[in-house]
Parts: structure tokens; sequence; C-alpha cells
């Protein structure tokens, strides 16, 4: 019975315990949903210089540019917020802790009321707020960036067993050392 039972707890494709395999699955899905949302908040950040820019350009007006970008901010700092807190959730933590600056940053500036664009002072605030914006894009780039790699490397620990690995190992190595890597 004693065998019976630890048999059970096993999962019989990969070896793996069965309460290893669920945490992780549950770490591989919390690092998705932190690389997601923070290609959001990606996305949102070049969206809004983007629009500063056409406003600068005179290719938008203030009202409809501050409308837009206004109407993003509350979801820029809630991707963010969820990025981070998917990541410490994955054990992530030192790249949690990374992010802990740009929310206090969001949540001050959210109390001092400068993070929404004013319409009657967007061409004034457009330079500044565009500097600002390039550096979090940049700096959200390479966190997006080194969470992408945390989901790629996990998918292929995860989703390979260990047979797996070492075939796709020598597979890697025998194209490494082929004349046709050597052709491009």
């Amino acid at each position: 019975t004693r065998r019976r039972a630890r048999a059970s707890n096993i999962n019989r494709a990969t070896m793996i315990p069965a309460e290893t395999a669920w945490t992780t699955i549950a770490h591989f899905i919390a690092l998705c949903i932190a690389t997601s949302a923070f290609f959001a908040a990606l996305g949102i950040n070049v969206y809004v210089v983007v629009a500063l820019t056409d406003l600068q350009n005179d290719f938008m007006n203030p009202h409809d540019a501050a409308r837009r970008i206004n109407r993003l901010i509350w979801f820029e700092i809630l991707a963010h917020c969820v990025g981070t807190g998917a990541m410490a959730l994955s054990g992530s933590f030192l790249l949690a802790i990374v992010n802990v600056p740009l929310i206090v940053w969001h949540v001050k500036g959210w109390q001092e009321k400068h993070l929404f664009m004013d319409v009657t002072e967007i061409f004034n605030a457009a330079d500044g707020e565009k500097k600002r914006r390039t550096m979090k894009t940049a700096f959200i780039g390479s966190v997006t960036l080194v969470s992408s790699y945390k989901v790629i490397r996990a998918a292929v620990m995860t989703l390979l067993t260990a047979a797996g690995r070492e075939a796709a190992a020598k597979i890697l190595r025998e194209a490494s050392h082929s004349p046709m890597y050597h052709m491009f």
C-alpha cells in the first residue's frame, strides 16, 4: 500500500512527482502572465510616445492626445503591477524588486496628480513627458526581454523530459558543428 500511494503521486510520463509537476506548471503560467503584462505596458508606453510625437508635429490636436493618453494610464499601471506580482509569485524576486521603484513612482505620481496629461499644459509638458516615457519604455523593454527569456527557459525545462533535453542538446550541438551552419 505504501508503494501504491507513493506511485500515485508520480507523473508516469515524466517520472516527476505530481507536486513538483504542478509547481512547475504554476511557475510557467505565472511567468507567461508576467511577460504578457510587461508586453502590454511596453505597448502602452510606445503608443504614448507616438501620440506625443504626433502632437508635437501637429498631426493630432491637444484634446485628442490628452484623452488618448489619459485613457491608458490606469491600464499601464495595472499591467505593470500585475507583471511585477506575477514575477514575485513565480519566484523571480530579483526581477520583482527591480520593478518596485517604478511602482512607487506611479503611486507617488498618482498622489501628486502628475500622471495624467492636462489639455491646457500638454504642449509645455510634451517634451518632458516624452523623455520620461522613453526611459520607461527602455526600462520596461529590458524587463520584458528578461521575462521573455525566463518564459522560454521555463518552457524548455518544463516541457522536455530528461531524455528530450539530451536529444535537443545533441541536435543543437550537431547543428552548430555542421557546414550548413557556416553558409549563412
